[in-house]
């Protein structure tokens, strides 16, 4: 019932990104509550969760995170750490209800509430910490904000450190070398954090940029009747891999298209594709400077052997 929770949360939810829940609908001036949406938003903010199972980067493998949640209100220019989550302005003899951050459960008066009791427009934040229980010196950190807003709770992901480029192992340095010698290793990189973040045309406009900048360093001194793409890619195409050889064209269709002309999904769907293709360009390329530097090896080797036989 319950899939989104910690681990969703921390492993999958994209920075700024929002999930709303109706936990109070306003019904005749009341402000009726939904249980099942009330325990999903527990749930979903990791409420009763002692354990976040992730990758834990510097260990290299997989291993469960004890979770710290630390509750907080900015007052003014202060910090104001809390226990409990104030809902509502006043609840006579109860109380005034507050959601208990350990136990997630509401204290004090309990629902539904008068329309102009509930505390709309009110924000929190919680910080929580995690620690590697296979090594206590490996630690994580994440931050989301809650609105109370017309009776749902708003939960935005605002920050997260490390990030999930890092925390998922992208392997950035198996291609550096040739990267560099292009000057795309930064957008190489930016690409795949903007992909991690789920911001889709910014990681394919970074990936473009790194396919450009292949292309140019192919093409050298080389001149061309134009200066189009399709006229650049048919100039260095003996360059690239042969699978990647037969894709080229389809690719400069893709390649056509102005950034400005694609929303996030068609973004996400030409990223995955042109990623595969530099991935495999990339990986040709590397296999065939060491297969270079084998052969000079090899060659360095039997001329010695060819002078030794000769004395």
């Amino acid at each position: 019932m319950f899939e989104q929770g910690i681990n969703y949360l921390f492993n999958e939810v994209s920075l700024y990104a929002k999930e709303t829940f109706n936990v109070f609908e306003l019904k005749d001036n009341k402000y009726e509550y939904n249980k099942d949406e009330f325990f999903r938003f527990l749930y979903y903010i990791g409420i009763c969760q002692d354990k976040l199972i992730t990758y834990c980067h510097k260990c290299k493998k997989e291993f469960p995170f004890d979770v710290k949640i630390e509750l907080f209100e900015f007052n003014q220019e202060t910090r104001d750490c809390r226990a409990y989550m104030k809902i509502a302005k006043a609840g006579g003899q109860f109380g005034a209800p507050q959601i208990d951050m350990k136990t997630g459960t509401i204290l004090g008066l309990q629902p539904p509430y008068d329309k102009d009791n509930l505390n709309n427009e009110k924000i929190w934040y919680i910080e929580y910490y995690f620690t590697c229980t296979n090594n206590d010196k490996h630690k994580y950190m994440m931050m989301i904000s809650i609105e109370l807003k017309d009776g749902k709770f708003i939960v935005r992901k605002i920050g997260q450190n490390p990030s999930m480029l890092t925390v998922k192992g992208f392997d950035f340095d198996k291609y550096k070398k040739f990267l560099d010698k292009i000057n795309a290793y930064d957008d190489y990189k930016k690409a795949d954090l903007c992909n991690s973040d789920h911001f889709y045309v910014g990681a394919y406009a970074y990936l473009r940029r790194t396919f450009e900048k292949m292309i140019v360093f192919y093409l050298g001194n080389i001149e061309l009747k134009d200066d189009h793409m399709d006229t650049k890619i048919d100039a260095v195409k003996d360059n690239f891999d042969p699978r990647v050889k037969k894709m080229l064209k389809n690719l400069y269709g893709i390649l056509s298209i102005s950034i400005h002309e694609l929303d996030e999904e068609q973004s996400k769907e030409y990223y995955t594709y042109l990623k595969a293709v530099i991935d495999m360009q990339l990986e040709y390329k590397k296999s065939e400077d060491e297969k270079d530097k084998q052969s000079k090896d090899l060659e360095g080797i039997l001329s010695k052997i060819e002078n030794f036989v000769k004395k």
